[in-house]
């Protein structure tokens, strides 16, 4: 897939290079099981022979966006839609609530991570888009995330033509998706041990206060269990 979609932007020249690149990466952000920093290294790669880096930056950013917000708008639109037909009746109430919950809460780390993770990319934006995320919001978030790939790519992919090198770029891209994905993996991994811990905590204080009387209730008791104590003295 890399070599053939490397290939393909090959064939563009001039003008029609970013043309090229931001067609492929709007496709990219609609699901379409395309890696996405091919095409931002093969666009670095096409104007270092004669091109504007900036712009191929730019023009990076805004298909990586493009391609983002149309399938967030297509989960604002006809996500509830979905939920309805006979295969959405077949997801349970309660997780789709748990998901709304889990967005409204955590929705802008999910949106950054899901960023650097292709698999998850457009089913958490569409989800996004369905339980009611802000435009404005998913847009920043996205966009932060994209701000730091985007140009990065890019600039791995001039730099690889103006050193001859772009075998090496293709093995840093690959290690540097591993690492990620690695890194991404973890974050889960401790976000889940949190999560857990704090459910136990929550059912240990709830056993608690089931177990043991209020403290307004015992505080209310030693005053007389004082006054008697203090009778029998005198007694």
């Amino acid at each position: 897939m890399k070599d053939w979609l490397f290939g393909f932007l090959m064939h563009f020249h001039g003008p029609a290079a970013y043309v090229g690149v931001l067609f492929v990466l709007i496709t990219c952000g609609l699901g379409v099981p395309l890696p996405e920093d091919v095409p931002l290294i093969s666009g670095g790669w096409i104007i270092a022979r004669g091109g504007n880096l900036p712009l191929m930056i730019a023009t990076g950013l805004a298909g990586i966006l493009i391609g983002d917000s149309i399938i967030f708008r297509a989960g604002s639109t006809y996500g509830l839609r979905l939920l309805e037909t006979r295969l959405g009746k077949h997801i349970p109430g309660e997780r789709v609530a748990r998901t709304i919950a889990l967005f409204e809460k955590h929705g802008p780390k999910f949106i950054i991570l899901a960023r650097f993770v292709p698999g998850l990319r457009a089913v958490t934006y569409f989800v996004a888009g369905t339980t009611g995320v802000p435009y404005w919001k998913f847009l920043t978030y996205d966009g932060i995330a994209a701000c730091v790939s985007a140009p990065a790519w890019v600039y791995l992919g001039w730099y690889a033509r103006r050193h001859r090198m772009l075998s090496k770029v293709w093995a840093w891209s690959a290690q540097a998706q591993l690492a990620t994905l690695g890194i991404v993996a973890g974050l889960i991994v401790l976000w889940l041990i949190a999560a857990a811990v704090r459910r136990r905590k929550k059912r240990k204080a709830a056993a608690l206060a089931l177990v043991l009387p209020p403290v307004r209730a015992v505080e209310g008791l030693r005053v007389p269990l004082q006054r008697s104590q203090t009778e029998r003295r005198r007694g």
